[in-house]
């Protein structure tokens, strides 16, 4: 699975998530209720964001967020979905431009995509790249930062030559899973990020991956 493949999932789970068929206006409307929602979970939390403060944050009506998402969970599962969405999309982009030599480089080129998302991204500090929220019946294929990890796999054993054999999948996974929550802690109390943090984190994440290269 590549990270075009995974991305077309992404798109397609985003659209099951809502209770009908966008046109270009109604586009526009969801993604101002979404930009609403990662406001307000950046300022009050996941836990504490209602679909009145999404609605409110909006301009809209509360009728509007349940015109086009069935409930609160739907609002956060699809932005979700967007923050795994464009940070697999940087991603790409960033390894195109980077070329990285090896594969481990590869996952770093990742890593430091995690970072840019966590300065750039509302909301994505928060509502980060794991299964914190998610909608079962429109996102079937299984944990999130496994998919990421078989995509990447795949890309590696393309590119560099290793074998997609589970052991690599499952390191990998772990690699992923480590970044999201060593990030979070380096910005969920400075927004800029916790520089010392974000060293050591790196530093963890660059070493565990290189024992999987010995």
């Amino acid at each position: 699975m590549s990270l075009s493949k995974l991305i077309d999932e992404t798109l397609l789970e985003m659209v099951n998530v809502r209770n009908e068929p966008v046109q270009v206006r109604s586009s526009t409307r969801i993604s101002a209720l979404v930009d609403a929602a990662a406001e307000v979970v950046e300022e009050v939390g996941v836990e504490r964001m209602t679909t009145a403060m999404v609605a409110e944050r909006a301009g809209a009506s509360i009728g509007t967020v349940y015109r086009y998402f069935p409930d609160r969970i739907a609002v956060l599962s699809a932005l979700s979905l967007r923050s795994m969405d464009r940070f697999l999309r940087q991603t790409r982009e960033n390894i195109l431009r980077e070329k990285p030599e090896t594969w481990i480089d590869l996952l770093m080129v990742s890593f430091d995509t995690g970072v840019e998302m966590h300065r750039t991204e509302v909301g994505f500090t928060s509502i980060r790249l794991g299964d914190l929220v998610s909608y079962p019946e429109v996102e079937p294929s299984g944990i999130r930062s496994a998919r990421i990890a078989k995509a990447f796999a795949a890309i590696i054993s393309e590119d560099f030559g290793l074998a997609e054999t589970d052991e690599l999948t499952l390191r990998i996974e772990m690699s992923v899973n480590m970044t999201d929550a060593l990030l979070t802690r380096a910005f969920v109390t400075d927004k800029k990020g916790d520089e010392a943090i974000i060293a050591e984190a790196r530093k963890i994440v660059h070493g565990y991956l290189t024992t999987a290269s010995e």
